[in-house]
């Protein structure tokens, strides 16, 4: 707790910094026309915040307030506080920068009284910090900064799309059900296939790896972020922790990168090939970033398919994105078996006009199909690869890009690829067992 709580000094620089970002928000609401109503809400105005935490400062405005008012308020505001921030883009634009060595975010939103009268995605965040306040018992702040720590130190924390995790409110609702922070991980442990989780009475039902329903609106999945991968690798740490509790679990060994050569002879013991694929990185935020590198990768996977991908994973850097994909080989054999229709079809006769005299072999049938071994147009991966690239869709920036991408084998990229990176993949360690 020492380690992840503030100290009484961190906490009055805080608190001093609340109090003056509220104020001078609300000053700027009143010169625009509005009543002062800028809220504190997350984890600082819930009491759960560990060190060096964001301060979520959100302004109010009227139900009737149009979205073009809403949005320029918003901007105009945060630029005002804090000048050499910079807008993000939600539902609608935010503000975000460093004020006195804090992150703050500057939102806005619409006052409701209702969550289910909600306009913006966001107009629901208020209610959140009101329920949790009115729920959480004093002693409880703590146990929810034990779990946050935790599955921030196993990977497993943030609902952002680069995580696909635990968000603060979904552990603050954890701590909730199960009471303290060791009940919980005695909990999880026990999770299995289908997670259902509610405080109050139930809601829709949904389909996703962990289903908490939200307290605050019951048509909504509080655990919607959370991936089969970041629910597993919770189960597995539950245990693990439950077996042999260790600092490791909250904080984890740095990793110390491989040499190249180390990492070249790895690939040589696998026998595999190791392609990389190399886009600029976009600029775009990350909450658009990784859903874009998701989508792409899915379309490189399928024009690769048949060089029988082993595994892949991505690397995202300042200047570009590598997408890395291990095939078990890279050249195809120069035939390839080509499928017809069952041999009553109607199309019979066609296939076996298009390919008689022109296949390597048949037309011929096996079982009740025609089939004919005709000889491929490409054949290296390259050659595949280019082939193919204009029929599949990457994603929407990516896909603006196609004609810098770069396709190369790992040892191409070797210096400028983080070795840190490829390490952690090599290594296949939990953070807690470096």
């Amino acid at each position: 707790m020492r380690r992840i709580k503030p100290n009484e000094d961190e906490e009055r620089r805080l608190w001093n910094t609340v109090d003056e970002l509220l104020s001078r928000a609300n000053e700027e609401l009143v010169k625009r026309g509005f009543e002062e109503d800028a809220i504190l809400v997350g984890s600082v105005a819930k009491g759960t915040y560990l060190k060096n935490p964001d301060i979520d400062i959100f302004l109010r405005l009227p139900p009737d307030t149009d979205r073009k008012t809403l949005k320029m308020v918003g901007i105009e505001i945060g630029r005002t506080i804090i000048p050499d921030g910079f807008a993000k883009y939600a539902e609608h634009p935010y503000w975000r920068g460093t004020y006195n060595g804090f992150e703050v975010d500057i939102v806005p939103c619409y006052k409701i009284n209702d969550p289910k009268e909600k306009i913006s995605a966001v107009d629901r965040t208020p209610f959140h910090t009101e329920y949790i306040k009115s729920h959480i018992k004093d002693w409880q702040r703590d146990e929810v900064r034990l779990l946050k720590a935790f599955l921030k130190g196993i990977g497993a924390y943030g609902a952002e799309a680069k995580i696909h995790g635990f968000s603060g409110y979904l552990t603050e609702l954890l701590i909730l059900k199960y009471g303290d922070f060791l009940n919980t991980l005695k909990n999880v442990a026990k999770w299995r296939r289908k997670v259902y989780l509610y405080l109050e009475d139930g809601g829709a039902r949904f389909r996703a790896p962990v289903v908490f329903i939200d307290p605050v609106d019951p048509e909504r999945n509080a655990a919607s972020a959370v991936s089969e991968d970041r629910k597993s690798l919770f189960i597995y740490a539950a245990k693990s922790y439950m077996k042999g509790p260790k600092l490791e679990f909250f904080f984890p060994r740095p990793v110390e990168p491989m040499g190249e050569q180390e990492i070249e002879d790895i690939i040589s013991k696998r026998g595999t090939n190791f392609l990389v694929i190399r886009v600029p990185r976009p600029d775009i935020i990350e909450d658009n970033l990784y859903p874009q590198i998701e989508r792409s990768m899915d379309s490189f996977l399928k024009i690769l398919a048949d060089f029988d991908v082993v595994s892949h994973f991505y690397i995202v850097q300042s200047d570009y994105v590598y997408f890395i994909i291990e095939v078990a080989r890279d050249r195809l054999p120069r035939i390839r078996v080509h499928e017809g229709p069952p041999v009553w079809h109607e199309n019979s006769d066609n296939f076996i006009k298009r390919w008689r005299g022109k296949a390597l072999r048949g037309p011929y049938i096996r079982g009740n199909r025609w089939y004919a071994d005709i000889e491929r147009e490409a054949c290296t991966v390259s050659e595949v690869f280019f082939k193919n690239l204009h029929n599949y869709k990457l994603g929407k920036e990516f896909e603006k890009i196609k004609k810098e991408l770069v396709l190369g084998s790992i040892y191409d990229f070797m210096g400028e690829i983080d070795m840190r990176a490829l390490t952690e993949f090599f290594m296949a360690a939990f953070p807690w067992e470096r």
